[in-house]
């Protein structure tokens, strides 16, 4: 089983947007939904724009690229069910925020 990486603090990322990271050797957007984190795959794969540059509301991320919107926890693509992206296990300690890949 992989270790959890730290990546960034809580702050860093604002409420209803993301940011993206290489974690592990991994593009994650890690998002903030009411102060709730949880990380995906940064590349939506209908046009490989960056979800972490998307906005994230009702544990739906939306790809800003055009408009490909996935749920937070399953991946799966509510615009076309035949998309899916990958999804991780987040945790938060001591205002820092980890990923497990």
């Amino acid at each position: 089983m992989s270790e959890w990486t730290t990546v960034t603090k809580t702050s860093a990322i604002k409420e209803g947007r993301g940011k993206s990271f290489t974690v592990n050797g991994r593009r994650i957007a890690i998002l903030n939904e009411n102060g709730k984190f949880c990380a995906v795959d940064n590349t939506c794969p209908h046009a490989m724009g960056s979800l972490g540059r998307g906005r994230v509301r009702n544990g739906i991320v939306v790809c800003p690229v055009h408009g490909y919107a996935y749920r937070t926890e399953t991946g799966e693509c509510q615009t076309d069910p035949r998309l899916r992206i990958r999804t991780y296990p987040v945790i938060v300690e001591d205002e820092e925020i980890k990923v497990q890949t």
